[in-house]
């Protein structure tokens, strides 16, 4: 197993009796990892905006994690979710960033106020929960060779901007860059940072980005390209909780494929244009 900061990390973390916390955690990628950590004996804060949904899943994952509503673009509520875990469960050993959404609109047609509440969710949300987490993992000892460990739940779009994704990208892109900092500030602290790179992938995304487009969707067999289950991507995440890694590429060719674009970002725009006149004229037959 190849670990942290390239080296072979020796000391493989136990899941059981872990606490971690999930923002996102009432559906999607946030909803399989909790049911897998669960299954594996890990103590578990779920944190999302709907708390019934919450307790839902709480009661059948056997009712004894801590649901815990919170609103991530809302700085307060951050701080009260890491100040509740630890009050509960004592300690924090992998907080999972995965709260955010995006938006099938082109970077022109949204608005600043969109772009803005875009971000506060996928970007400062995230940022909100890892500055408290942080100081906590601190003053935390030493389990399993680390402190604790800071996952975020970015995407494959980090390092590609996307037609009708850009804004979307763009908080992603955001995300990667503190990641990557955060990862070298906190390695001697013996903190990891673990950045997820998933594709598309079978969730409500794509469901949840129509709806706050309003009028802009995606042609159906769009969606069926490259998409992988939540429950795949969980199991990428939970083997980078056991053996802290820097990255968790859950379909490995696009970090081959990501490469190339870097390399050949005039040929990458060619197909991304053919991608972006397939959005332009099924939404202009839906329109006519």
């Amino acid at each position: 197993m190849v670990g942290y900061a390239g080296m072979v990390d020796r000391m493989a973390r136990h899941i059981d009796q872990m606490v971690v916390i999930i923002t996102g955690a009432s559906s999607g990628i946030g909803l399989a990892l909790a049911e897998q950590l669960s299954a594996k004996g890990a103590r578990l804060v779920l944190a999302a905006r709907r708390l019934g949904k919450l307790e839902e899943v709480n009661a059948k994952l056997g009712g004894r994690h801590l649901p815990v509503a919170c609103d991530v673009a809302i700085p307060e509520q951050c701080e009260q979710l890491i100040a509740k875990a630890i009050e509960h469960f004592g300690r924090i050993d992998t907080l999972v960033c995965n709260a955010g959404y995006g938006m099938v609109r082109t970077v022109a047609q949204t608005s600043s106020q969109e772009m803005r509440d875009m971000f506060a969710t996928n970007v400062f949300g995230t940022v909100d929960c890892v500055r408290p987490a942080v100081a906590a993992m601190k003053k935390q000892n030493v389990a399993d060779g680390w402190r604790g460990q800071i996952m975020i739940v970015t995407s494959s779009a980090a390092r590609r901007g996307l037609p009708y994704f850009g804004c979307y990208a763009a908080t992603k892109f955001a995300q990667l860059g503190f990641s990557e900092a955060l990862r070298v500030e906190l390695h001697d602290q013996k903190i990891a940072v673990t950045s997820v790179h998933p594709i598309g992938t079978s969730t409500d995304f794509f469901n949840v980005a129509e709806q706050r487009s309003g009028t802009d969707q995606l042609p159906p067999d769009s969606r069926k390209k490259f998409v992988q289950t939540p429950a795949q991507v969980a199991r990428r995440m939970v083997r980078a909780m056991i053996h802290p890694t820097v990255e968790v590429w859950p379909f490995d060719l696009a970090r081959f494929g990501l490469a190339f674009c870097a390399l050949f970002p005039s040929v990458v725009d060619w197909a991304m244009g053919i991608f972006f006149r397939q959005i332009e004229n099924w939404n202009r037959g839906r329109k006519e």
